[in-house]
């Protein structure tokens, strides 16, 4: 009997320990920052988290450009990068509705010698959509999008740079992990 007493509180107990994290979910990022630097340009790279949420959902890019000369970021040939496969192009803060749902092509942006240039990207293929019509939350808008979650796993950015004609291409990846 005794022994039956205590497997049962051993089992109970196991029990409420698995249950105890109340299924909040903890993302992190390995590195926080990613930083990729080379003779001729610098780039990083930093998930950021959802505005009251735990999960990331953009990410803060810069770019410096080291050389005494114009180099060019083609966002065409730049791309979302998710467990080590290609997984389409960015939009960047600042785009409307509209400008998302119709972009075809991705710019080519110039960055002087020595100049820095800050954005928030995030995938667009992560992107959830609301067409006008339909509501959401009372909260959400009529018409907009939402960025998506970025999943757990290795993700970031490939980017390619144009100097002189010929591209230079360099990953800059973090972990994102979830517990």
């Amino acid at each position: 009997m005794f022994k039956k007493l205590i497997w049962g509180l051993i089992i109970i107990s196991l029990t409420m320990v698995g249950c105890a994290g109340g299924g909040k979910q903890i993302y992190r990022s390995d590195p926080a920052m990613q930083t990729v630097s080379t003779t001729h340009y610098e780039v990083e790279l930093e998930p950021l988290k959802a505005e009251g949420y735990e999960y990331y959902n953009r990410f803060r890019y810069q770019f410096t450009n080291k050389t005494s000369g114009d180099l060019v970021i083609d966002w065409e040939g730049s791309y979302y990068m998710q467990n080590g496969k290609r997984n389409g192009n960015f939009g960047w803060k600042g785009m409307t509705f509209d400008e998302l749902r119709d972009v075809k092509d991705q710019p080519k942006v110039t960055i002087g010698a020595g100049q820095s240039e800050t954005n928030i990207i995030y995938p667009l293929r992560l992107i959830g959509w609301r067409e006008e019509g339909v509501r959401m939350k009372a909260t959400t808008p009529e018409a907009g999008f939402t960025n998506g979650v970025i999943p757990a796993g290795e993700t970031g950015l490939s980017i390619a740079v144009l100097k002189d004609g010929k591209v230079l291409r360099k990953r800059v990846l973090v972990t994102i992990t979830q517990d």
